[in-house]
């Protein structure tokens, strides 16, 4: 059920960002009295994206036989547990809200100084942590379902936003603005969308291991978080091909390997600590090296490596293609000069 509550939401959201670039753009170039003033545009955002959210339900309900809003809230207030977990991540959100809103935001926004706006986007890998781990732990189904909503909000935010929808858009546009850097050069957004898939995917493909489902949450809220704040604060010697540090690159390896071994703690596993040190490490040199965003390129290649390793009882025999690989890969990028 979970499932194809998961792929009608992402057909709705798919028809809707398709619907409302055309609905905008030619609604602009109308000459009607109501023509982009802020309540015609909020209506007719609100109303795609009621019929959006209308088709996804019916393609639900119609493919299922079953009340998909029934079934929702029976999974969401069906249990004690899912009750205080929403309370939690309300009051986390709420804290975290106002610590942005009065606390070191106006800093960001007055400074150009790229220290304060670095650590300000790893306090957002912290609250993932904060958010996601307890939510796998004690009510994964919710947490399944918290990440969608949380999808559906991104993408109606960003539709607000880059399309200058209403009078809230200026005020979005704003917030995230304040934690741009040169990946969100272009018209969208696309760092959030980045954390929150790389969260998210490992937990919806599931997995027997933990750690595989966790690899988000492990690999950017604690191992990258740590990269960062060693490599500023401590880094002294860089890979030749970037700017990050070596020193950055072992303290990633180092809280990767200690979180990982940790979450095996909680829920036992037979791999060794000789395969996941192998992993931790391959890992760190990938962080290090690619040019692709990390946000997304290391959990789900730390997925893959855990759930490798559940599934071959932590040999590290196994690893020997994967470490082939990924030194053919890694050794040619220290020796090229950007």
């Amino acid at each position: 059920m979970y499932t194809l509550v998961l792929e009608s939401v992402g057909l709705g959201l798919l028809l809707l960002v398709c619907a409302l670039p055309r609905v905008f753009s030619s609604s602009s170039r109308m000459n009607t009295r109501d023509s982009g003033s802020p309540v015609a545009d909020m209506s007719r955002f609100c109303g795609l994206s009621g019929f959006a959210a209308l088709g996804a339900l019916g393609l639900i309900a119609f493919v299922s036989h079953a009340n998909p809003v029934r079934w929702a809230l029976v999974a969401v207030l069906g249990s004690r547990s899912s009750l205080l977990m929403l309370c939690y991540w309300v009051l986390l959100l709420l804290c975290g809200t106002l610590f942005y809103s009065r606390g070191i935001s106006s800093q960001v926004a007055n400074s150009q100084n790229k220290l304060v706006l670095h650590l300000k986007r790893k306090a957002y890998h912290i609250l993932a942590v904060l958010l996601f781990a307890p939510g796998f732990a004690y009510t994964p189904l919710l947490l399944h379902l918290g990440f969608v909503v949380a999808l559906v909000a991104f993408v109606g935010a960003e539709a607000v936003r880059a399309l200058g929808i209403g009078p809230w858009a200026p005020a979005i546009d704003r917030f995230m603005r304040r934690f741009t850097d040169t990946r969100d050069a272009g018209q969208i957004v696309t760092s959030h969308f980045y954390l929150l898939f790389g969260c998210a995917l490992p937990v919806w493909l599931g997995s027997s291991s933990s750690a595989a489902c966790l690899a988000g949450v492990l690999s950017l809220g604690i191992a990258d978080t740590a990269a960062s704040l060693v490599g500023i604060h401590f880094g002294s010697r860089k890979w030749p091909s970037t700017p990050k540090t070596i020193e950055g690159t072992a303290a990633f390896v180092g809280g990767l390997f200690i979180a990982v071994e940790f979450v095996y703690l909680i829920a036992p596993s037979e791999n060794g600590a000789l395969g996941n040190m192998a992993m931790c490490v391959v890992l760190g040199l990938l962080e290090a090296l690619t040019e692709q965003n990390d946000n997304l390129v290391i959990p789900l290649t730390m997925y893959s490596a855990a759930t490798m390793l559940h599934h071959s009882d932590g040999s590290l025999v196994h690893w020997i293609p994967a470490l082939v690989v990924a030194a053919v890969l890694a050794i040619p990028s220290l020796f090229i000069v950007r």
